[in-house]
């Protein structure tokens, strides 16, 4: 051992160390057999003790090994223990170790069952649709990084020890106790708010402006009642069958303005213009200046007189001259 290592805060304990030397030296084999031990410096532990063996490897099996050196911290805590500490606990029990520096340390972890926020909201949920609570609601803590730790041979289960309403603002405060059912349950309070919640149908993948929307497309996604707009789609019925006119991203709520008839003329396509009176059907060749669906009105060039008109689309490449446009039709075909 390097004494120039040891610091003036440890000073004392090195120095009984050194002075009782060879009586701690010559208890060795009675401990530990002789064998060097190696500290272990990162260790967890399950229950509430930490014993000699969770600290050093090389220490014999037996009573030794059990002796309980020191409380394990809570579930989900870690807790230090340095090296002065280590170094008084090795004289005391006569091991065959010492501190080589100050910086010597094992940090013990305490394994813990986790019982999360959201594990905790859907008890809440469950109990107040006990309680008679119509339709479906989604619950907000207001601590939304709530985790508990409990010890970790116990069940991750939650009971529902109070729970108070407040009609007018949504609002709740709750009791728990984790695991549901025990005598020795760790309590916590709970508070947050209740909001009601509807189903949307949402894209299933990412959608392309024209992808056509199939019914495999599509999927239910719940969300919050408060955030339904009126120009989201609630109906399938209005969905399927429809072209994306925009990106649309998975998952996310569709709005009416998001959706098209199916493209039946593209920007550049042949078409045949139909006038119609009750007396003459007039028909002749034009160009699309711009895309459209059934329904809608384009503008389109006579390919005979390059006159551009309006014309209303009735399907795949078939437009109709709207009315008072007739006369750039030029001389097409009657019958």
């Amino acid at each position: 051992m390097s004494f120039a290592r040891i610091t003036s805060r440890y000073a004392g304990a090195f120095l009984a160390l050194l002075v009782l030397g060879g009586i701690a030296t010559s208890a060795h084999a009675d401990a530990t057999g002789g064998a060097e031990l190696a500290l272990r410096r990162q260790i967890a532990v399950e229950g509430t003790t930490i014993r000699l063996a969770d600290l050093f490897d090389g220490i014999a099996a037996g009573e030794t090994a059990e002796t309980v050196v020191a409380y394990a911290p809570q579930p989900g805590r870690r807790a230090v223990f340095d090296a002065e500490w280590l170094g008084r606990l090795a004289y005391r029990l006569r091991l065959n170790w010492r501190p080589t520096s100050r910086l010597d340390r094992t940090i013990v972890e305490r394994i813990s069952t986790v019982v999360s926020g959201e594990h905790i909201a859907l008890a809440l949920v469950d109990e107040l649709k006990r309680r008679g609570m119509q339709g479906d609601v989604d619950l907000e803590l207001s601590n939304r990084n709530l985790m508990l730790h409990i010890d970790s041979r116990l069940p991750a289960t939650v009971e529902i020890a109070s729970l108070a309403t407040d009609a007018r603002t949504e609002r709740f405060t709750a009791v728990v106790a984790v695991p549901a059912g025990d005598p020795q349950a760790q309590r916590f309070q709970v508070t947050g708010q209740i909001f009601a919640t509807v189903e949307v149908p949402v894209p299933t993948r990412a959608l392309r402006p024209g992808d056509p929307i199939a019914e495999r497309d599509i999927e239910w996604r719940r969300v919050r009642a408060a955030e339904v707009r009126t120009n989201m789609v609630t109906d399938t019925a209005l969905i399927i069958g429809q072209e994306a006119r925009r990106p649309l991203r998975a998952g996310t709520p569709i709005r009416v303005s998001d959706l098209r008839e199916p493209i039946t003329v593209a920007k550049g396509s042949t078409v045949t213009m139909i006038y119609r009176t009750a007396t003459m059907l007039l028909t002749a060749t034009g160009r699309a200046k711009q895309s459209g669906s059934a329904g809608d009105v384009i503008r389109v060039v006579n390919t005979q007189t390059d006159k551009s008109i309006d014309a209303r689309i009735l399907g795949p490449d078939r437009v109709e001259v709207i009315a008072g446009e007739q006369m750039a039709l030029g001389y097409g075909d009657s019958r």
